[in-house]
């Protein structure tokens, strides 16, 4: 019998789990338990602690195969690996795995039977700090001219408290509510809102940003590695020109001292996403890959 007991993440877990996770130092964006957490029922995520170990689990809902993450922590990750062949094994699936460019060429080197595939849409962004935070040079004039634009206007900044939360909320209707409404944009929605319902359990930290006292946007996120912030939420009305531009600027200044770099997730294969993405020019790519071990057992 598996030594696995996988089950749905808790809010009393977040302490144990972000401990594991920090110990690995992975900048990648499902390396957050907040991650996890809000987007469980997405994904049908679950997790386990096995010795030091935090495991992550998401099935996929069409085939109900599930999939791993590399898992964080320390020890000896061949046991670990014989221990999700066993459970897999018990299941009658394969074991597949998600895990970085760095653990993947560590995973081919210890296990021959290893097959991997490069996830590009699930590559995370990663930039510098400080060129979101100035946007200094020629590759960001563009976007200078946007905040510019949106500067003119009366504008405030504050970071997101309990008191300023509905003014998120507020938000995140008018942006789901604005053009046409498809079920990944509601679905999408509706995490975000989880997210702001239990924001300070989660130990998120993010801003809002007003023009003329009424809320026009937000991000918020959390630390990855030491080094790394993850934004996994950025909202914006288009109201005033600039907006995105502005809120994104603003809150990473605000963390540009503690951070070196900021991960700004994927682009899940949507063509817009990757052209916004790429303008912004990325330090690096923090590349994914599908991990497939041979057999069943």
């Amino acid at each position: 019998m598996s030594e696995l007991n996988f089950r749905a993440p808790e809010l009393s877990d977040r302490d144990w789990a972000n401990e594991l996770l920090a110990v690995s130092g992975y900048r990648g964006c499902i390396y957050t338990f907040g991650n996890n957490y809000v987007w469980q029922d997405v994904f049908n995520a679950q997790i386990c602690r096995y010795h030091n170990f935090y495991l992550l689990k998401n099935t996929d809902h069409s085939d109900g195969m599930p999939r791993f993450l590399y898992p964080a922590g320390s020890g000896d990750i061949a046991e670990v690996i014989t221990a999700l062949k066993a459970y897999c094994a018990e299941r009658g699936v394969p074991l597949l795995m998600t895990a970085n460019k760095e653990c993947t060429e560590q995973l081919c080197a210890m296990y021959p039977e290893v097959s991997a595939v490069p996830d590009r849409d699930g590559f995370d962004y990663v930039y510098n700090s400080s060129d979101l935070a100035e946007l200094k040079g020629r590759k960001y004039h563009s976007k200078r001219n946007h905040l510019n634009r949106f500067y003119e206007n009366h504008w405030l900044f504050e970071p997101i408290t309990a008191a300023n939360i509905p003014d998120c909320k507020a938000v995140l209707e008018q942006w789901l509510n604005s053009g046409d409404l498809d079920p990944d944009k509601g679905i999408e929605a509706d995490v975000v809102m989880k997210s702001l319902d239990n924001y300070a359990a989660l130990g998120y930290i993010g801003g809002v940003l007003y023009v003329n006292g009424e809320p026009q946007a937000f991000t918020f996120g959390e630390q990855s590695a030491e080094d790394t912030f993850v934004v996994h939420a950025e909202k914006a009305l288009l109201n005033y020109q600039g907006a995105y531009t502005a809120i994104n600027c603003e809150f990473v200044k605000t963390i540009a001292e503690r951070y070196r770099y900021i991960n700004r997730e994927e682009d899940t294969g949507s063509e817009g996403l990757r052209k916004a993405k790429l303008s912004y020019h990325p330090a690096f790519m923090e590349e994914k890959y599908f991990i497939t071990f041979g057999g069943l057992s």
